[in-house]
């Protein structure tokens, strides 16, 4: 028999909330009957697209297998309750197995239906999806579900690969082959030699040297795009500006394709605590709000495409043209672009060779969790460089601030300013400059160019957090709209005055939206948008407010 880990009650109000009749009914109105035997496996661990269940009768055991065909039975669903997590309805691999523990009777639906059922009818829809984010982070709690990776600490394609899961919250252990006794112990089990890692290991399989790619098509963040299908709008990026005009888009009945390249997110995402958001009082972490408007979008019928990277975009005839990476011809009647600033790279000798080996843009859970107990440095002003820095304070022994100017006033907001100042092991650093990074494989030293001192000082480090400003992610664009002087998107009155863009707006007889760029139906949400104020709050805005625009042009 198989183990039992801390079994839920069946009746569990919250992770096993029951049905009423009318609610049975409701379901029964979007599901197929279906009868199992004692046995039968509903679905299997790792399977995609596997069917949401809500039980009329009978009982079925929820397993959990391991990569070495190990069960663990960690839950019974009973009669008027449903078997499933997140998972039914993004459509991404279970993290369990069901299995019939007797004959039994159940409404059987797959993730159109669930989604319809969830978006149609609040009442029933809300106790589903609360209860499915709720089972998630039980999961997670318990360590249930979990992939495994090793690889090394200062190794770019680890790092690259842990960011990607935990971006996408992806429920995983990471062991060190430098530090975790158990990272060998695996490598060993696996018959893995150590220049095979990083190593990905599954319940279904084990993946040496994996890419990104390679994680997302297997864990089911890039859906198979047809060529050449037609959207109603496609937003390129997955920030809070894009994931607004998604959930607005999807929800106003627009067949709305979100196109991100890297995680969804972007800075926000990688935020430890946005505290002055509106309505949350006590912040929330940018993973919560991504994850909490992905499933807004997902629950409206937005496609989200992770990663992947439009190459190029044709804004010719009635309809868009986005080619991607992978050759995928798309097109849209209309397009928003929120795809965001990225961080600048900093100027330093040595920088580009220790990039994810010491050297980060941006400072994630990821990159925070390898700091503990360390001493490291963040360069940068604003709000970004604030939030990271008492982020960091928690797991680091000492956090340095570097910045160029005198004080944090001018360019961060005053409660971090008074944190900061509050935080016994964070330090600022003024009137400075990162003159050099140094290491043999890997960061292991930092030298400072201080006003206040002669010469240079070195001090030792594993880690410096890179943020000094943006440079927008637009290059894509840049033939099709124009640009200004730093890359980023005109929108607005100022989109039409260019001589080369004139005549679009002649054709079609008016004058750009607000947030309309240079070529009708191009629209700009966010950061990457010329003049755009960078906040949470006002990319949301502004994502939200193209979307009525859209529907202008939609509307001819």
């Amino acid at each position: 028999m198989p183990d039992a880990i801390q079994l839920v009650e069946p009746t569990h109000p919250t992770l096993h909330p029951a049905l009423t009749e009318d609610q049975l009914e409701c379901v029964s109105r979007f599901a197929v009957c279906r009868e199992y035997a004692r046995g039968d496996v509903l679905f299997e661990h790792g399977q995609r697209d596997a069917p949401f269940i809500v039980l009329e009768s009978g009982s079925v055991d929820i397993f959990e297998k391991s990569a070495d065909d190990t069960r663990r039975l960690i839950a019974r669903v009973i009669a008027k309750r449903f078997i499933g997590d997140l998972s039914m309805f993004t459509g991404q691999p279970t993290l369990a197995e069901a299995v019939a523990a007797e004959p039994c009777r159940a409404l059987v639906m797959d993730r159109v239906k669930l989604r319809e059922l969830i978006a149609e009818h609040s009442d029933v829809g809300d106790i589903i999806l609360r209860c499915l984010i709720e089972r998630r982070e039980w999961l997670k709690g318990h360590e249930i579900g979990f992939a495994k990776l090793v690889g090394s600490r200062w190794s770019p394609e680890a790092f690259r690969l842990r960011d990607f899961l935990s971006r996408n919250q992806v429920l995983y252990r990471y062991y060190d082959v430098e530090a975790d006794a158990e990272a060998e112990a695996l490598l060993k089990h696996f018959d893995i030699r150590p220049e095979d890692t990083p190593v990905l290991i599954c319940a279904n399989g084990v993946t040496r040297r994996p890419s990104v790619e390679d994680i997302a098509e297997h864990l089911g963040f890039k859906p198979r795009l047809e060529d050449a299908p037609r959207y109603d709008l496609v937003v390129v990026g997955a920030g809070p500006g894009g994931l607004a005009a998604a959930v607005y888009g999807a929800s106003e009945g627009l067949n709305t394709l979100v196109i991100e390249g890297d995680s969804p997110g972007g800075q926000a995402g990688t935020s430890s605590k946005i505290e002055n958001y509106l309505g949350f009082p006590t912040g929330l972490s940018g993973q919560e709000l991504t994850q909490r408007a992905l499933l807004q979008a997902q629950k409206f019928g937005a496609t989200i495409s992770n990663p992947t990277r439009v190459d190029h975009l044709v804004c010719e005839g009635s309809y868009k043209q986005l080619t991607l990476s992978d050759g995928t011809r798309l097109e849209a009647r209309a397009v928003v672009v929120a795809t965001g600033a990225k961080y600048r790279k900093l100027e330093a000798e040595g920088c580009a060779d220790f990039e994810g080996k010491g050297v980060y843009y941006g400072a994630s859970y990821t990159e925070a969790m390898q700091c503990k107990g360390e001493h490291v440095f963040v360069v940068g002003g604003g709000n970004s460089a604030g939030q990271a820095a008492i982020n960091l304070a928690h797991h680091a022994r000492h956090v340095c601030i570097v910045i160029r100017r005198d004080t944090l006033s001018e360019s961060m907001s005053r409660y971090l300013i008074d944190r900061i100042e509050r935080s016994a092991n964070i330090e600022l650093i003024p009137e400075s400059e990162v003159a050099c990074v140094s290491g043999n494989g890997h960061l292991e030293a930092v030298t400072l160019r201080r006003r206040d001192r002669d010469g240079e000082e070195t001090v030792e480090t594993p880690a410096v957090f890179v943020m000094i400003g943006a440079e927008p992610n637009a290059c894509w664009a840049d033939d099709c709209v124009l640009v200004d002087d730093k890359g980023f998107i005109v929108t607005g009155d100022s989109a039409q005055r260019h001589p080369r863009f004139m005549e679009h707006w002649t054709d079609v007889g008016r004058d750009p939206f607000m947030l309309e760029a240079s070529r009708p139906g191009i629209f700009a949400a966010g950061d990457v948008r010329s003049g755009s104020i960078k906040r949470v709050a006002s990319a949301v805005g502004e994502g939200s407010m193209s979307v009525k625009y859209v529907h202008a042009v939609l509307a001819g």
